[in-house]
């Protein structure tokens, strides 16, 4: 996979990008089959909340609880414990089982080991050190390791990912974001006019 020349910062998203999270769906309502009403209203309100703008971690949560919450019985504190407890160990135990990094994003990761390219990570879930760790896949070789709800929006919202171009002094012009979604990672890239790459092996 070739990296144009003119590149300075590589932004790698994680799921789906680092490996292929193919089945990982299943896998998990396999390991969390008891409380699958969870399951389900974390996706739902996950979805709700794409380009949605809440300006801190802490209000992005907030929201994202409560509507994990809406129409349950539990409260966003169960969603809360519930999350960061159960579910996010859940898919780093399944990711470490179950997965293997890409091919393709070990050999962008070994022919950039000696040249003058910033790597990065930005993710829409958290523990990304974590699953880097079950993936074999030394967190160190990234500058920056950031979960897109710590800027207070999920990708695609450009306030999100300004952060993370802030962060890395990055100029859109020679940054490349790699991930799996176009309208997701695509978007992303495009929200501040940087250089994407799709990858679908």
């Amino acid at each position: 996979m070739k990296i144009p020349d003119n590149i300075q910062t590589i932004i790698f998203d994680l799921d789906g990008t680092l490996y292929d999270k193919r089945g990982l769906a299943r896998r998990m309502v396999r390991r969390l089959w008891w409380c699958l009403p969870l399951l389900a209203a974390e996706r739902m309100a996950r979805k709700t909340m794409h380009n949605h703008d809440f300006g801190s971690e802490q209000a992005f949560y907030d929201a994202f609880f409560s509507r994990m919450a809406r129409g349950h019985w539990w409260s966003p504190r169960v969603a809360e414990k519930w999350y960061h407890h159960v579910y996010l160990p859940a898919m780093i135990r399944v990711i470490g089982k179950s997965c293997r990094p890409r091919e393709s994003v070990l050999q962008i990761l070994d022919n950039t080991r000696d040249l003058p390219v910033t790597l990065a990570i930005y993710s829409d879930y958290g523990c990304v050190d974590e699953k880097l760790q079950v993936l074999g896949i030394d967190p160190s070789r990234f500058a920056l390791r950031l979960d897109a709800p710590s800027t207070g929006a999920l990708k695609p919202a450009k306030a999100s990912v300004m952060k993370v171009m802030k962060a890395l002094s990055a100029k859109p012009e020679t940054t490349l974001f790699i991930g799996d979604r176009d309208e997701k990672d695509g978007a992303a890239a495009r929200a501040v006019g940087a250089h994407y790459m799709i990858i679908k092996d």
